[in-house]
């Protein structure tokens, strides 16, 4: 239901994308330390807050309502500045119709599960007593919706959808011994739908044209723990 929108809602702050690309993409010589190696493998855990933006859609508005967010991540470093990562994100929240018809086609407050399953590279760097990070990560979101009932007392059944999705990550994270950690973290998180895509063959050679787009943007506030192994 959710990823049927015309078009994407713009975050107006690209503060949380520039700093994530800034950690990700900074050259080996930057300034910063690197970080020491305390062990190849990181479990990490967390709880946050998470807000949604409306999605426009041909028929009226879809709004979800900010939530808990939970998630735990797996990272194995490759080298001190950088690691690969799996991640899962959940928020079990409520999402809204308001319809362009009218009350009567608009719904009442329906369940939504909201399930990410990402992977990606973490940067890393020295900053003073604590590390700095930023990640990018792609995969794919889950959404599990409720029964919609309408305001008429009209009740469908949502199928549950599968779609394209990346997340931008940053925060910092506090040692308190060698092996375990506070981290603090920002993330923005958006599912990409694809509306056509087509095949040519000319002159130049063959090539592949998609049109896609986001459905909404999401940002998620956590703090939570690091094991290091």
């Amino acid at each position: 239901m959710l990823c049927n929108g015309k078009r994407g809602i713009t975050p107006r702050s690209p503060a949380l994308f520039a700093v994530a690309l800034a950690l990700v993409s900074a050259p080996r010589t930057a300034r910063a330390d690197p970080v020491e190696s305390r062990g190849p493998v990181r479990l990490s855990g967390w709880v946050g807050y998470q807000f949604t933006g409306d999605v426009s859609t041909a028929g009226g508005i879809i709004s979800v309502d900010p939530a808990p967010t939970y998630g735990a991540s797996v990272t194995y470093a490759v080298d001190p500045e950088f690691e690969l990562q799996v991640l899962w994100t959940l928020s079990d929240t409520h999402a809204h119709f308001t319809a362009s018809a009218g009350p009567s086609a608009s719904s009442l407050p329906n369940h939504l599960n909201i399930n990410y399953f990402q992977a990606g590279i973490t940067k890393t760097i020295r900053c003073g007593d604590f590390e700095c990070f930023g990640d990018v990560t792609v995969g794919a979101i889950l959404l599990l919706p409720g029964p919609l009932r309408l305001e008429s007392g009209e009740l469908f059944s949502v199928h549950d959808t599968w779609r394209l999705a990346f997340t931008l990550g940053a925060g910092v994270r506090f040692f308190v011994t060698e092996k375990l950690a506070v981290v603090l973290q920002a993330r923005l998180l958006a599912p990409v739908y694809v509306t056509s895509g087509g095949f040519y063959a000319g002159n130049g050679g063959p090539g592949l044209v998609v049109g896609s787009g986001i459905a909404f943007i999401q940002g998620a506030f956590s703090a939570g723990l690091v094991l290091v192994l």
